[in-house]
């Protein structure tokens, strides 16, 4: 079979017009195009539009990961705040165990301290009611007509006094002949020497003092002698 030259099947086909005359442009590309597929040139179908020849994504697809990456952000953000949250009430919860425990322990010393005042009240006052209770026992003895046995008595009270107080650590302070002595002293008046007695010594004792190491409790009252000036 002879193939026919495109040239002379163009030439018939312009000769087969209808009006004899030349074809216009929209039959020329349409006859092209027809020759091209039947010659194997140009594909039956012009692309879609919207896709690419690797058959990519629509163009859609951009925007809508644009979103899915937003929605995880925010997702994400989510989480770690409801993380920063808990954080802040389990440290809530600490600050108001901590406080508790030291409103306890707050509480506990103020109970401390108020026995170890007691007792320490108590330890002051046993020396007072065994002086009490000697005196008690010297006036009953007046009283059965013996005063004999008065001064005897409380003699004993003075003594089992300052033995109570040497055990705890308690001295008097100012006994007559003493060097007056301001920081433990305080004097009530002078008087003028007499006899042996020097200036500046403790005549007589009005109240006696007490200190307990270091620190003066009360200072004694006394009287102290003084030269005449005439």
């Amino acid at each position: 079979m002879t193939r026919r030259d495109p040239d002379d099947r163009s030439e018939e086909r312009r000769d087969a017009h209808p009006n004899g005359g030349t074809p216009s442009d929209g039959t020329r590309d349409a006859e092209a195009r027809a020759e091209r597929q039947a010659h194997g040139v140009e594909p039956d179908a012009e692309p879609t539009l919207g896709s690419d020849a690797t058959g990519g994504s629509e163009p859609g697809d951009g925007p809508q990961t644009e979103l899915e990456i937003l929605r995880g952000e925010l997702a994400a953000l989510q989480e770690r705040l409801a993380d920063a949250e808990a954080a802040v009430g389990e440290q809530e919860e600490r600050a108001l165990r901590a406080r508790a425990e030291l409103d306890t322990v707050r509480r506990r010393a103020a109970g401390d301290r108020q026995r170890a005042h007691d007792a320490g009240v108590d330890d002051a006052l046993a020396p007072a009611m065994s002086v009490h209770d000697d005196l008690r026992r010297a006036l009953i003895a007046a009283e059965r007509g013996d005063p004999s046995e008065i001064v005897p008595g409380v003699r004993a009270v003075l003594e089992g006094l300052e033995r109570s107080l040497e055990r705890l650590e308690v001295r008097s302070v100012g006994e007559v002949g003493e060097r007056f002595d301001p920081d433990l002293h305080e004097a009530l008046t002078t008087t003028p020497v007499q006899g042996d007695a020097q200036p500046g010594t403790i005549a007589d004792v009005f109240e006696a003092g007490f200190a307990r190491g270091e620190r003066l409790i009360r200072p004694a009252r006394v009287v102290v002698h003084q030269e005449d000036d005439a």
